[in-house]
């Protein structure tokens, strides 16, 4: 059987027994639309099909309407006059009996969609696959002035945020962090994107917050504002720089509804991930000028103190 994560907003569409349930719900995707809502349809869930093929339905639509889903358990949408009224039922489903019952069926799936939202799982990661060859050394291996290195650091500052943590790349780390979990990059695909490319084949169904191990400066409110930057129907939050107008991939949100395109991006032979902002489901806020310095990057060895710490 075909199981998918509750947070996927899918709803299953039974066979239609009548012209009825079918005008029924012509009326609710047109008053859907008007809500905000966009939707997209496929004719049917197959056991054939895998949870990670749902994804692409999703990438440019809040809610996926399956046509005939008998083999994968999701809540349904039923139209059928001679049902019970009332548009959400104890067994999960949403119940359009008239015209009365789709507005409120509208309502309960805006407020269904906002909860699957809300439960999708957010992983971090470290990325540090670098080569480090203008520092002459593996830059996560650096430390701050009380001896943790930066892969430390970054990982507990990151911690409070997330549900999950991982290690993004090869590389040796402290002995301290042996059990967490890591990833392998992505054979034959080139710098960061190798990295983001396998973390979201890893955890397909959620979001992650990734940023490199080489920004010692990063702190808890650069995170807290980035993710506070997921609004509207965004799949990534990279965030642009005020003083240089770069870009910033590497300290930035992934949804995994994005993962069809980052996957359209490593077939096509593209090398930058920076590349993904020109999809207008990537938003590009403005860094406050307080917070721009936790996006600061360090390369060289003259950027680092006697101590091998970042300069403020």
């Amino acid at each position: 059987m075909l199981t998918l994560p509750d947070h996927l907003p899918v709803l299953a569409l039974p066979p239609s027994e009548n012209g009825v349930e079918a005008g029924q719900i012509d009326k609710l995707l047109v008053l859907l639309e008007a809500a905000g809502i966009v939707v997209s349809r496929i004719d049917e869930l197959t056991p054939a099909a895998s949870a990670r093929d749902v994804i692409p339905h999703l990438t440019h639509a809040d809610l996926l309407l399956a046509s005939a889903a008998p083999t994968a358990p999701v809540p349904n949408l039923l139209c059928s006059p001679i049902r019970s009224s009332g548009s959400r039922t104890t067994s999960g489903s949403f119940v359009c009996r008239s015209t009365t019952d789709l507005h409120c069926c509208v309502a309960d799936i805006k407020r269904w969609l906002e909860q699957c939202e809300s439960a999708v799982p957010l992983a971090g990661a470290v990325l540090i696959g670098g080569k480090s060859s203008r520092m002459g050394r593996p830059k996560h291996l650096l430390e701050h002035a009380g001896g943790e290195t930066w892969l430390e650091r970054s990982l507990t500052t990151l911690s409070p945020f997330v549900d999950e943590l991982f290690i993004s790349g090869a590389g040796e780390i402290p002995p301290v962090l042996s059990s967490t979990p890591r990833v392998d990059d992505l054979p034959g695909v080139q710098g960061p994107l190798a990295g983001i490319g396998a973390l979201i084949r890893k955890r397909p169904f959620s979001s992650w917050l990734v940023l490199a191990c080489d920004l010692p400066n990063l702190g808890a409110p650069a995170i807290s504002w980035l993710l506070n930057q997921r609004t509207g129907r965004y799949r990534a939050i990279i965030a642009k720089n005020p003083t240089t107008g770069r870009s910033e991939p590497l300290l930035a949100w992934y949804d995994y509804r994005c993962a069809p395109l980052i996957d359209k991006m490593i077939v096509s032979g593209k090398r930058k991930i920076s590349e993904l902002c020109t999809c207008e489901l990537t938003a590009q806020p403005l860094i406050p000028e307080e917070l721009v310095d936790c996006w600061r990057n360090v390369n060289y060895p003259e950027e680092l103190d006697s101590r091998g710490s970042s300069e403020p």
